[in-house]
């Protein structure tokens, strides 16, 4: 059976306003180290705080990321620990007319597997309209650990959003643990969508797992340079 071809030319499409209902609530932060594998710990110490996250289908935990991060592809090992600066930011993507309940995490310290993170004061940052996006994390299914089978799940789940994807490429199997199973995911970026599908895929995300930091998206300037080097995303 041939492969699905993901690298084609994209139509014309105009902008739509969709992002303007999902925002980004960004935290500056205060703390030295967390662990790599942090997913579990911080949504369960974030929904300590704001259970009703839990029943917001737009919303979604962004996972730390430190220095170590790069350009989005990069990441210390599972086990490994994300050193932290001044310019470590938390993100929570909400509903907008959640804006103000989510500013609770303001001032709270979250306890991370033994680590602590505070979190600051906190800005609104509108969704980007920008047609490259990436996730760090979206749930590779585990029906095979094959790159292709993973981005026919992903087409599926695009599809549902009246997304026809043109250009996509993924990252290498990563692993997020929680106390009852392990959760396989795979970085993805979509390149050359229009501004409404831009929009679409940030505001619904993809795949199941948002509190866990899934499927959850962000722009990207360019796919030059991810592109050029994709073989070191399967190294």
């Amino acid at each position: 059976m041939a492969t699905p071809d993901y690298w084609s030319e994209p139509p014309v499409e105009t902008a739509t306003p969709e992002q303007n209902s999902v925002v980004d609530l960004v935290f500056t932060t205060r703390g030295q180290q967390i662990p790599a594998d942090h997913a579990w710990s911080l949504s369960v110490a974030v929904t300590q705080v704001l259970p009703w996250l839990k029943n917001e289908i737009c919303a979604g935990i962004h996972l730390i990321h430190g220095a170590q991060s790069g350009n989005g592809w990069e990441r210390p090992p599972d086990d490994g620990i994300i050193e932290l600066s001044a310019r470590t930011r938390f993100v929570l993507r909400l509903p907008v007319q959640r804006v103000t309940d989510g500013r609770a995490l303001s001032g709270q310290t979250l306890e991370l597997a033994g680590y602590r993170i505070d979190l600051l004061d906190a800005r609104v940052r509108p969704l980007s309209p920008l047609t490259t996006v990436l996730a760090r994390h979206v749930h590779a299914t585990g029906r095979d650990n094959r790159e292709t089978a993973f981005l026919e799940d992903v087409a599926r789940w695009l599809e549902r959003l009246s997304i026809t994807p043109r250009k996509m490429l993924c990252g290498r199997i990563r692993k997020l643990t929680t106390p009852d199973r392990m959760v396989q995911t795979r970085s993805l970026l979509l390149a050359e969508l229009s501004p409404g599908e831009s929009a679409r895929v940030q505001r619904q995300g993809l795949g199941p797992d948002r509190l866990l930091g899934c499927g959850l998206f962000m722009p990207h300037k360019s796919i030059g340079a991810v592109h050029t080097s994709r073989q070191e995303l399967s190294d």
